[in-house]
């Protein structure tokens, strides 16, 4: 079927949360070297995004149409993943859907999309801060 494995966006999923950027990059090469295409891997790790954020609520979990043993991953990154930081990456992730045909280096195009995820939190962080200054 030639469909990425759930461990994949789990695995990238944890290394954005972590800021891990190596490792988010290496991690996508392999998926390349492994003949996935980039357009897919975007639109799948938005639907991740997508299905961490319905494990943020009791009542949309039941949305998620994986197995029970898929959903307790889900529940458990949930569990770590702020969700200001899935709405954001969901925003970025959307933006770089639209724009992945349209660019003449779609490899870059994706990385640089995953380096600005893995670069959420810290920038969230600064805004928070930021309002707290102003606040004072």
């Amino acid at each position: 079927l030639h469909i990425l494995d759930y461990d994949y966006y789990f695995s990238v999923s944890e290394h954005l949360l972590n800021e891990n950027t190596s490792q988010v990059l290496l991690v996508y090469d392999t998926i390349l070297r492994n003949g996935f295409d980039g357009h897919d891997f975007i639109v799948g790790l938005a639907s991740h995004f997508r299905d961490l954020m319905m494990c943020k609520d009791n009542d949309t979990v039941k949305l998620l149409e994986v197995s029970d043993s898929v959903r307790d991953k889900y529940a458990e990154q949930a569990n770590s993943s702020p969700m200001s930081f899935l709405l954001s990456g969901l925003n970025i992730l959307s933006k770089a859907d639209m724009e992945y045909k349209s660019r003449k280096n779609q490899r870059l195009h994706v990385e640089l999309t995953l380096i600005k995820i893995a670069h959420l939190n810290a920038a969230i962080s600064l805004s928070q801060h930021e309002n707290v200054e102003k606040k004072k």
